[in-house]
């Protein structure tokens, strides 16, 4: 398995440039690990991405008969992945904040894991404001200020050489919000 570090630039900043690793799936892996039919139409635009797998999986959970397999549509169902899923980053880092902490250090860590979580929420009606607008550049611009909160979250772990009790969660969030900035709103149905 091979690893991938993303790096994204964003200002202003602390820091230029934050890079986060994670593992990305081998070459060859295939749909075959989900257990449920999977739309054609949904195979496309999630196997034209980074993380295709986890493209599926963070979609499937809210696909419905209503949601037309057009990547604007995808996109906006994926936008409530990175909802869902900051929620649930949320609610465990406010429960390990409840704890009695293993280091000083680490309240001040899941507190500013906390700002940024909230902050990736109140993003959400902006994000879906720019797909609604086919403003891609808004767009783009929210999703990487989602990245950037996720990317600071963790740093404040390693600035206080503190492991993340939140890691996998903020890596799959990663993954899903660089999925999201992949589907393009002006792509054609396919």
């Amino acid at each position: 398995m091979s690893t991938t570090f993303a790096s994204v630039a964003l200002a202003p900043s602390p820091f230029e440039t934050q890079s986060f690793s994670f593992s990305k799936p081998q070459e060859d892996q295939t749909f075959f690990i989900l257990s449920i039919d999977i739309n054609p139409k949904l195979q496309k635009i999630c196997g034209g991405i980074d993380y295709p797998i986890e493209c599926l999986t963070s979609i499937i959970p809210f696909l419905n008969e209503n949601v037309a397999m057009i990547s604007m549509s995808i996109l906006k169902v994926e936008i409530d992945a990175i909802h869902n899923k900051t929620k649930e980053a949320l609610d465990k880092t406010y429960k390990l904040s409840m704890n009695p902490p293993t280091s000083r250090l680490l309240p001040l860590c899941l507190k500013s894991c906390i700002n940024n979580y909230n902050a990736i929420l109140e993003s959400k009606q902006r994000i879906l404001n720019a797909i609604s607008m086919g403003d891609a550049n808004e767009l783009s611009m929210e999703l990487s200020h989602n990245m950037e909160d996720v990317f600071a979250c963790e740093e404040e772990f390693n600035k206080a050489k503190i492991e993340s009790p939140i890691t996998e969660l903020n890596s799959l969030l990663v993954k899903i919000i660089t999925n999201s900035l992949t589907i393009d709103v002006n792509m054609i149905n396919v």
